[in-house]
């Protein structure tokens, strides 16, 4: 029983984490969707995104946190760890620290998101396990 409980709590920690992926790829992409005509959606709207690609696995999204500073985050410092069933949004947008919009960003400027989710387990797998997506892209222009 306990094998077989292990996994399928593995498998429910996969998937987890292939969504969380997707949230964080889906989200620098539209970040960096900005081009020379458009200044971008800003963070607002990324976080819908997040937040509806997230809809299957949590309502509990807190989005997002503008860290001034390239990957790695450090939990505690640049973003708030997740408790279980929560998914937090951390996002570096490149020399400009500006993901707003309002500031049109340098050329192939980066955008960095990490998605983390507070996984929450049977304690089979010792619980209270944070899983990380993230995704890099640049500025349109």
């Amino acid at each position: 029983m306990v094998l077989v409980a292990g996994v399928l709590e593995l498998g429910r920690g996969y998937a987890f984490a292939v969504e969380t992926s997707d949230a964080a790829r889906d989200a620098a992409r539209y970040v960096a969707g900005k081009t020379a005509t458009t200044n971008g959606p800003g963070l607002a709207a990324m976080c819908s995104l997040v937040t509806a690609d997230l809809a299957a696995v949590t309502a509990n999204v807190s989005c997002p946190t503008q860290v001034n500073h390239a990957p790695p985050f450090v939990a505690g410092t640049d973003y708030t760890k997740p408790f279980p069933g929560q998914a937090v949004v951390a996002v570096y947008c490149g020399t400009t620290n500006n993901c707003t919009g309002a500031i049109p960003t340098l050329y192939q400027s980066e955008v960095d998101v990490y998605v983390f989710y507070g996984f929450s387990d049977l304690n089979i797998l010792g619980g209270g396990i944070t899983i990380t997506g993230s995704s890099r892209a640049t500025t349109a222009w």
